[in-house]
């Protein structure tokens, strides 16, 4: 029940895209089918969790998107600026 669990969890942790968990974990075929059949017996509750978590991150993520392209926009400005003043 613990691999399962911590199978789950991987997959919630990673359901926005975000960077990938790396769990190394060896399953052994039984295993790998109990977990397919949880995974898909609960698939359809687990589908609005994934979508109320990704809406719970997306003002977090969007203002860190945008800072890092302003970041880099500003960083490759200043570069340019420097080259033009030589």
């Amino acid at each position: 029940m613990i691999l399962i669990s911590a199978a789950l969890l991987a997959l919630l942790m990673t359901a926005c895209g975000g960077k990938p968990v790396e769990v190394s974990l060896r399953l052994t075929p039984k295993e790998r089918g109990q977990i397919d059949t949880l995974y898909t017996a609960q698939l359809d509750s687990l589908r609005p969790l994934w979508d109320s978590l990704c809406e719970a991150r997306y003002e977090t993520d969007l203002r860190r998107a945008i800072d890092s392209i302003v970041t880099q926009r500003t960083e490759e400005e200043i570069r340019l600026r420097s080259r033009l003043h030589k």
